[in-house]
């Protein structure tokens, strides 16, 4: 007789069920804070509802990108997310290879979400998130593939035999495509958990499920844009995410308890984003006052680095290495923008006196 381990060896597989009356109060109540949040953010001037956005899906990029320890600069993937969506921001870096890949593979998801999904636009987003890896809708995953825990030693998960890839994505991408009376927010976590089942790809698959939840967010919501970020709190909660996976494909047909951590996911996201709205809002205004006052393009560059710094505050000497200044010039750049209000001083707390941005 056949031992059984995973979802995927189940008979009935891959016809997922879920109990809708253990989700429906909380499907309620993420999609009234979907509409509170639109609703909200109409009240903002296109300028800030656009850099909401920038951010939204700069630090989705980022966080998805690191629940698999792959790391970026924020001002590099800020710079492509813009570029990708033809907005232009002061100051913009250049961007290349895997960043730009990811930018644009998280920006294509989440304005594709009402488009047929095909295995080529699937491998095009693969291809630019893992460049180098390659592959194409004929060519997935030829391998047996295991995630192991952190020891090395123990499986956390054995993915499907590649030589069922071909017709197992053919029957996802045809579901995908689908248009399902099913609530979309659930179609979005039953996506993620299925292909991330499969496995398709030889790496990369981590990334490339959580843009296609992206995508099915936006129908979501009509394909209003999107100014939360699921994976910020994925990444905080990252090894809840991988145990509540494992628990999962390890178990029934039944996935309820995936839905509703997924879900929940997404209620944290939305209530989380009224701190990142203060903080576009803060920095709208800095810009605002160096346009205002005409401050000279390095003071302005300076200033930007320092409103993105993880702490809110900093000395004379950080002001010195950030703009190549000599210890004597950065004092004086400092006392002539406390004059100005654009820079405050801290109380005191120790030999350095510090500062911080005034209306930050």
């Amino acid at each position: 007789m056949r031992r059984i381990n995973y979802i995927h060896q189940l008979e009935g597989w891959p016809d997922l069920r879920y109990d809708h009356s253990k989700i429906i109060a909380l499907l309620g109540k993420v999609n009234f804070l979907q509409g509170q949040l639109h609703g909200r953010m109409e009240g903002y001037s296109p300028e800030l509802r656009k850099q909401a956005i920038i951010n939204a899906l700069s630090i989705e990029t980022l966080s998805s990108c690191a629940i698999e320890d792959t790391l970026f600069d924020y001002t590099e993937i800020e710079s492509a997310i813009a570029r990708s969506l033809k907005i232009r921001l002061p100051d913009m870096v250049a961007s290349g290879g895997m960043a730009k890949g990811a930018a644009e593979a998280t920006v294509a998801g989440a304005g594709y979400h009402d488009k047929k999904l095909t295995a080529d636009i699937l491998c095009n987003w693969h291809a630019g998130l893992f460049p180098g890896l390659g592959s194409t809708g004929s060519n997935w995953r030829n391998n047996g593939l295991e995630i192991k825990d952190k020891s090395g030693i123990n499986t956390r998960f054995a993915a499907p035999s590649p030589t069922l890839l071909p017709a197992d994505m053919k029957r996802w991408l045809s579901w995908m495509n689908q248009d399902q009376h099913e609530n979309k927010l659930v179609k979005s976590a039953i996506a993620q958990f299925w292909l991330l089942t499969l496995h398709p790809f030889e790496d990369g698959n981590g990334p490339i499920s959580r843009i296609i939840s992206l995508m099915l967010l936006a129908a979501s919501e009509n394909g209003m844009p999107r100014y939360y970020a699921p994976s910020v709190q994925i990444l905080k909660d990252r090894e809840a995410y991988f145990q509540i996976l494992e628990d999962c494909q390890k178990g029934s047909l039944d996935i309820t308890a995936w839905i509703h951590w997924y879900v929940g996911i997404i209620e944290k996201s939305i209530l989380e984003i009224k701190t990142t709205q203060t903080n576009v809002m803060l920095k709208q205004k800095l810009e605002d006052k160096m346009s205002a006052i005409g401050l000279s393009l390095r003071q302005k560059k300076i200033l930007r680095k320092m409103a993105t710094r993880e702490k809110q505050h900093f000395t004379s000497s950080d002001w010195a290495e950030t703009g190549g200044y000599s210890p004597d010039t950065a004092l004086r750049e400092i006392r002539t923008l406390l004059n100005l209000r654009i820079l405050q001083k801290m109380p005191s707390g120790g030999r350095s006196t510090r500062y911080r941005i005034a209306t930050l």
